[in-house]
Parts: C-alpha cells; structure tokens; sequence
C-alpha cells in the first residue's frame, strides 16, 4: 500500500521531477511541441537569460514528461510570463500564458490573506476558538484556535484515509466539506506540533463565510482577487466553462495519462482554487504593493509561528518561511490531481516567480529554481560540505546566523534588538556555539545549540546576531553590498564584519578571538571551491558527467570546505535510474559518494542504485548507514514511496527488488510485504502476490491496509485453490 505525504519544499525523493522511459507515442508528441508562447513588457531585458531558460525547458520536458508548463516573475515593473507544451495533449493545444491551472495548496496562501482582512475589519479575532465563528464544528479534547489553524499548530489531521477522501467525485458544499474531518480526533494538542493540514483550511475558508456574510468564493472575489486584478481566478468547478482551463495529466507506468477526475470543492479553502500564472503575480505584485493587507497585518501573515517548546515552524499564514542564502522569501507549493503548482515571492526586493504544471507526476522546482538562479545570478541555496565535523558544525552555526539574520535585516532593515544586554547575551550564544574546543568536548550538545540558535527557546541569539552583522556591513559598505552575499555565502558575510568590526569598541559584543583564525582558513577554501564555474553550474541528464567530476575533484582538492552538490547530483541520478539508465544513474551516484561521503543524502541515492544495478548486499549496507544518519529518504515509508515511483515509472521489477532489501532493514513492517503483493499483482503472478499479502498479515494483523489485504488474501486464494 502506498501512504500518501505532504511533498515538502526541496525534499530528496518526494520532490524531483518523476522520469521515465517514453511511450511510444509520446516520443512523437514531444518533437512536434507548438512554439512556446511568451507575455512580456520588455522584450529586451534578460533576453540571454531566457535563451538559455528556453533551452533548458526544451531539454527537461523531454526528460520528464510533462506535457504543459506555465511559468513567469516578476522584478520591480518587468513582467515576463511564457507557456510551454500543451495545455491539451489529445487536441494539441499549446500551454498559454494565460492557462488556467489549479493551484492546489497555493490557495492557501489566499485563504490566509482573507482571514488577516477580516481580522483587521474586527471581525475576526486571532485568538477566538474556531466554535466562535463555526458553531457546528464539533468541539475537541483541547481548545483550538484560529491563528493555531493558520499556522498549521492547531492539532487538525490533514487527510486520513487517502484512499476515500482524495478521490471524491461529487460537489460539497461548505457544511457538506466539513463533515468530511470534523469529527477526526486532533492529533495533537494545539501549539505543540506542526502538522500540515488541508482541512485546516477549509475549516478557515468556512470562518471566512461566517464573519464576513458571503460565500467564500465571492469574498474571495470582491476583496482578494478583485483587488489584486486576478480577473481569471476562480473557484475550481468542473461544469463550469473556465476559458483557458488545461487538462490534467499523470504518469502510470512510464506513460503519461489523463489525470483522475476529482472534484476539489471538497478541499475549497486549503486547495480549491483555478488561476493562472498572470495572475498568480499579480497576487504576489498585491502582496509587494500592500494592496490586500497593511504592512503590519502582512508582518503578522508572514512570521513563522514556534510551537510551545519554543521551536519555529518556519510557517506563518498560507506562506513557508525559511529564509533560503539570507534572503527574505515567503513561499508556498502545490500538488493535486492535474497540477503542479510553487510561488516564490521576495517582498523587499519586489521579485516573485511562479510556476505551474498540468502534471500531477511533475516537479515545478526543476523549472522555477532554474529560472530563479538565472534572473537572480545566483541559486536558491547553496549548501557546503566538509569532512572535518567540527568545522562542519562552526559553519552550520555561522550560516544559520547569516541566513535568519540578514533575512531579518532584510524585511525590517534594521536589527532585531539595539539593547546592548540582549545583544551581548545573543554574541555570547553566538561565541559559544562557534567554539571548536567545545564542539570536539561535546558533539551532541553543540550541535543541539547550534540547531536552536535561530529558535526562541534560545531568544533567536542567532537572529539577533546577524542582523546586527548585517546593520554593520550596510553602514559600512551600503545596503547594495548585502545582495552578494546570495552568493558568496554566510562565511564570507561574517568574515566582512570582522574586517569591519575590529574597531568595536564594545567589547560584549566581539566574536570569539579563535574565530578569526578558524574563518580565515575556512572562508579561504569557500572562496577557492565556490568558483564561478560551480555557481554557474547546472546538471541535467545529458550533462558531460567524465568533465564535470574532474573539474570538480580538482577545484575541491584539499579544501576543508567546498560547495555542496548532492540535491542536484541527487536529481540526475534519480532522472536517469527512472529512465531505465542504471549505469549511469550508477555513475553519478558514486560521485557524488566520492565528493560527499558523510552526507545521508549521496549515501542514500549510492545505496539505492547499487540495490538497483544488482549489488542487494553494498546497497543495503549504505542503505543502513543512511538510516543512521538521517532515517527520513531511507525509512520504510520512504522506500516504499520510491518503490511505488519506480513502479509509476514501468520498473515494477525493479520496485520489487527494492522492496525486498527494504524488508531485510525492516521485517516488521507489514506495508512493505503489502505492496510487494501488489507489485506482484500488476506483474500477475497471483501466487507470490498472495504469499506477500499473507506475511503482511503475519507480520501485523491490524495495519492500515489490513481489511483491504484479508479480501485480496480471500480472493486469490479461491483463484489459486481453482487453478490447482
């Protein structure tokens, strides 16, 4: 049985693009793509960088078949909008700029901003239980209030049984959409754990049609969309006539096919939404322009909640959080039947890019982030690597300092605190945490300090830190000179306030004097590895791997710290193994073992293709070794998430073989043997199949799939006992 995740921003192996080999008359198909269509207001600007995003588009529509793609940004008064593919693969009609698509959990972002209005029209009260505006929504074992539902802490089960509740066909009203989770037990106590939840929304989307006397469409209408010129959003219905409207495709074993039909009144508030891209930016242009909240309710909207023990959640209202290479940036992703959807919006630097697919099986990442680092110069984030732990843990600190810092300084343009007490207490943290000789004494313990640094159960030293850092350099050198940092990086963002800092009089708020020597040595090698070439680098499938891994293993040679390309490496090799091109998903994985040996993420893809190419005993060994690191890509739901991929993908031998060595790290996981049967259905060999849905029941009579596994186990045993 396949369990059904949230698909997590950037995430290693529920978030790249799904390949596989070609059907046979998709590979037609995509030689005799229209020419892509283009909106812009400056045909001039930019124009090398979307040459080559032309040229990417082109070669990675090929690779992962999707068939339609919308996408655009906006900077400062330039607008650049351009569809690729079909919006219809039977009628060949061409993905448009102004292709309506569904947004999925993009509305929620939406949704969020109909709630702050109304709070400030006093007609919503923050903090009020969500009774006080739903009174049939029955009450829970704990209060839950308004703002713990928009951020996601309130306790409200997302989906629970996918099997049902992703696949209704028929229309629900509010009252009817409701009923579906209200009488789901929380599944926690409000403001101690974030869980991500869909019906969170729509119980939001329902307080919306409370307080303000509409429906939630025509609130929506009359003062989000209307406002911002979202003249083509609507509410999703399937008998409507909506100009523009895409169908909606997926992949099955390796070919692509018209998506479900699904209708998603059901999920109204939390992913209800048609649009196109357009006007998803001029949403996002509203948001920049304060058209749709004042800036003091959009600084309530977009600052990530804590949960009671004091951690962020890195969510606020509708919008992720997490500040990506010190910038300030608020995003949020999609994913339903028929569509892909992401919308990265940078309010101070009035810049915001969008994307969307009509693909369920697609990635809008591959595309948005390649847009996203040729517009910008620099990528989305640029992670390091170093096998000296120790130092590992000093530019942990340092980074997390530069990126929550100048994020801050950013949004606000000035430092979290002036107070001198805070700020010393805050260096003092700081200081601690970058110490080596306590990091060596204590592992576990500094790494605990550092991973809280930025979280209010420690002040947010962190926060405070780097935008005072951050206050310095723009004092010194200009506001222009922090943009760089996007590239070159927190070191050398704390290396400029040393040089800058030495005068300090204040001696509370020094860094540690060992610090110098460690950053130079460190800051060094980053200048050294980060070069031109590998910020400018972009892997792909046809990428000349024989040359990329010698210039890499020369440039890195003897640094202590150089750039880390495991996601991307991660993506090529995951590309080319859905592809069917184990050797060089081989290949690719072991480079990047070879670069990165202590990171979970090359240990697990290595593991995965020596299990695929056929060496069942190296994978499981750094399958193993992946677990201990970090359990999420290598746990069993992850396997078998990647199993059910690799089946998608028409690998269903393959997905077995997988599940096999999953199995041997996890015998006592009944889903495991309960898609092995499955797997071996599709491949109709009944008699294996009833033999791995039996051990499922062996092994655990009563997980989730149970029921469903005794009427498989009934049925093909009455098959096989007749055909003996």
């Amino acid at each position: 049985m396949r369990h059904v995740t949230r698909i997590v921003l950037l995430a290693l192996v529920l978030q790249v693009a799904v390949v596989s080999r070609s059907g046979p008359n998709f590979a037609a198909l995509a030689q005799t793509r229209p020419a892509a269509q283009a909106a812009t207001v400056n045909t001039t600007q930019y124009s090398d960088e979307l040459k080559q995003f032309d040229e990417f588009v082109a070669q990675q529509m090929k690779l992962d078949k999707t068939p339609g793609l919308t996408i655009g940004f906006i900077k400062d008064d330039f607008v650049w909008v351009k569809g690729y593919g079909f919006a219809d693969l039977e009628n060949r009609v061409p993905a448009k700029p102004e292709s309506a698509y569904r947004l999925a959990s993009v509305s929620k972002s939406m949704t969020a901003v109909a709630i702050m209005q109304l709070v400030e029209k006093k007609k919503i009260d923050l903090d009020a239980e969500v009774q006080t505006y739903i009174s049939y929504f029955p009450k829970k074992q704990w209060p839950v209030t308004v703002r713990q539902v928009l951020g996601h802490i309130g306790g409200i089960s997302h989906y629970k049984n996918s099997a049902n509740e992703l696949h209704i066909k028929e229309h629900k009203s509010t009252r009817e959409a409701i009923a579906i989770f209200q009488d789901f037990d929380l599944v926690a106590e409000p403001g101690t754990r974030y869980n991500y939840s869909s019906y969170g929304y729509n119980l939001l989307a329902a307080i919306v049609e409370a307080a303000s006397g509409l429906s939630f469409g025509e609130y929506m209408k009359q003062n989000v969309w209307g406002p911002a010129g979202m003249a083509d959003t609507r509410l999703d219905d399937p008998v409507d006539v909506i100009p523009n409207r895409v169908r909606g495709y997926r992949l099955i074993n390796g070919q692509v096919k018209n998506s479900e039909f699904v209708d998603i009144s059901s999920r109204f508030g939390g992913g209800g939404t048609r649009s196109t891209i357009p006007d998803l930016l001029k949403f996002a242009r509203g948001i920049i322009d304060g058209k749709l909240l004042s800036s003091e309710a959009m600084i309530t909207a977009t600052t990530s909640m804590a949960t009671r023990d004091g951690r962020l959640t890195n969510y606020a209202m509708g919008w992720d959080t997490m500040p990506f290479a010190g910038r300030y940036m608020i995003t949020h992703s999609g994913g339903q039947q028929e569509t892909s959807t992401l919308l990265y919006l940078l309010p101070s630097r009035k810049l915001a890019f969008a994307a969307a697919l009509n693909f369920e099986s697609g990635d809008p990442a591959v595309y948005l982030d390649r847009l996203f680092h040729l517009v910008t110069g620099s990528p989305v984030m640029r992670p390091f690597y170093s096998v000296d732990r120790a130092k590992s843990a000093v530019t942990d600190a340092i980074n997390n300092t530069f990126n929550y810092g100048l994020a801050y300084f950013e949004r606000f343009g000035k430092p979290m605190t002036t107070d001198a007490a805070e700020l010393a207490k805050a260096f003092a943290y700081f200081n601690e945490s970058v110490d080596l000789n306590k990091i060596k004494a204590n592992p576990q313990e500094a790494t605990k300090k550092i991973r809280e640094g930025a979280h209010p159960v420690a002040q947010q030293a962190f926060t405070k830190v780097g935008s005072y850092m951050a206050a310095k350099l723009a004092e010194k050198h200009g506001a222009t000179k922090l943009d760089s940092y996007a590239a070159s990086g927190g070191l050398a963002f704390v290396e400029d306030y040393l040089a800058v800092a030495k005068a300090e009089s204040a001696k509370d708020l020094a860094v540690n004097a060992e610090l110098n020597t460690v950053l130079a040595e460190l800051a060094g090698d980053w200048r050294k590895t980060n070069t031109d070439y590998v910020r400018k680098l972009w892997l792909t499938p046809a990428t000349d791997l024989d040359q990329v891994a010698a210039n890499l293993r020369e440039t890195f040679k003897g640094a202590s710290i150089y750039p880390n390309l495991v996601d991307p490496l991660f993506a090529v090799t995951r590309q080319a193994i859905l592809a069917g091109d184990l050797a060089r998903g081989l290949k690719t994985s072991r480079l990047a073992f070879d670069l990165y040996p202590e990171t979970h993420g090359a240990i697990f893809i290595h593991g995965l293709a020596l299990v695929l190419s056929g060496d069942a005993a190296g994978g499981q060994e750094k399958l193993r070794k992946a677990v201990s690191l970090n359990p999420g890509p290598a746990s069993a739901t992850g396997l078998n998430n990647v199993a059910y991929q690799l089946a998608g993908a028409g690998l269903v031998d393959h997905a077995i073989a997988l599940l096999q060595t999953a199995i041997t790290l996890y015998p006592k996981e009944a889903n495991l043997y309960d898609s092995v049967g499955e797997f071996h259905l599709r491949k109709g060999d009944k008699l294996k199949a009833l033999q791995s849905y039996q051990k499922a029941l062996e092994v655990d009579p009563n997980f989730p799939n149970a029921p469903a596994a005794r009427e498989v186990v009934k049925k093909l045993s009455e098959e096989v006992t007749q055909k003996q």
